[in-house]
């Protein structure tokens, strides 16, 4: 436990968390979404299922659904932990629990979390856009192949974020105050003792230009395989219908709602990681050496708080 840990100080022990705050609103605006978004992905399954289960037969692409529903399924539990991990703490709704209980291995579980489920999150609408891609290249036999690549590639998407996590396995979590412009009883969840110094910043950045530019790349090619098929009148593209154009429309906008996304979160992680904090990791707080005008305290302050709310 370092020095700047909230635990054991009386002060924090004795916080009382206060409903009508600024930050608890900020963080309670995401459910508007939230909870519409979890109702209809739940309802959603419960008919492919119910549908299925009744005729044996499946409604729609029944590994596109899965794919997508992964998809889903996985942004959700990643809200979920960055809720744990950022939004709850950062009200104070955390700040006496954490200050009177020492539990570091939980604090790092949450964290750690919702680190791999970001990163996973990231290689859906790069899996999703390849599967479009091999609709069109392989109109006859894509479920064989889809089937092949689903076996591969569901592990793979599976295991690589641990790749970008393994420094923190050996790590420590705990809880720290954050920094203006947030006030007494706002904290963080911080890590230490990880393996080599490492930060998630530099992997988080990589994993969303890698994500983002390949996903950009797949799309651009299925646009150009979907606008020469027309050209051409081929009956292999399924556009007679309204339903399927309606289904391609769905998928082409969860698509791009993904990369849209860690699209604003990865601008603002490169300015707050361009102007890299003295503790650099998780803390937040401006180099020691650095000679900023007000105007631009107050620039990173505003990063700082979108950083956390994206």
């Amino acid at each position: 436990m370092s020095k700047k840990s909230i635990f054991g100080n009386q002060t924090y022990m004795d916080f009382e968390f206060k409903f009508n705050t600024f930050p608890v609103y900020f963080a309670l605006l995401p459910m508007s979404y939230v909870l519409p978004t979890l109702y209809i992905v739940c309802y959603t399954i419960f008919v492919f299922m119910e549908h299925y289960l009744r005729r044996k037969e499946f409604i729609v692409n029944s590994q596109i659904f899965l794919v997508v529903s992964m998809a889903h399924i996985v942004n959700l539990f990643s809200f979920f932990f960055d809720y744990l991990s950022n939004r709850f703490p950062a009200t104070g709704m955390m700040t006496s629990w954490c200050a009177s209980n020492n539990h570091e291995t939980l604090l790092i579980f949450i964290l750690a979390s919702h680190f791999y489920l970001d990163y996973l999150a990231m290689g859906f609408p790069f899996f999703m856009s390849v599967l479009r891609l091999i609709f069109m290249v392989y109109p006859n036999t894509h479920k064989q192949r889809i089937m092949k690549l689903l076996r591969i590639a569901l592990p793979c998407i599976s295991i690589y974020p641990v790749f970008n996590t393994f420094f923190m396995f050996p790590a420590t979590g705990e809880c720290r105050q954050l920094y203006p412009p947030y006030e007494f009883g706002s904290i963080f969840i911080h890590y230490y003792g990880e393996i080599g110094g490492l930060s998630n910043s530099p992997f988080l950045l990589a994993n969303i230009a890698f994500w983002m530019g390949s996903t950009i790349s797949i799309n651009l090619m299925v646009i150009f395989l979907v606008a020469q098929a027309r050209n051409r009148g081929s009956h292999h593209v399924q556009y007679k219908s309204r339903k399927s154009r309606r289904a391609e429309l769905s998928v082409t906008l969860t698509t791009f709602a993904m990369i849209l996304s860690f699209l604003m979160r990865g601008i603002c992680l490169q300015n707050l990681y361009k102007n890299q904090y003295s503790e650099t990791k998780r803390t937040w707080t401006l180099s020691s050496n650095s000679t900023h005008s007000p105007y631009t305290l107050h620039y990173y302050q505003c990063l700082m708080y979108c950083r956390l709310y994206i």
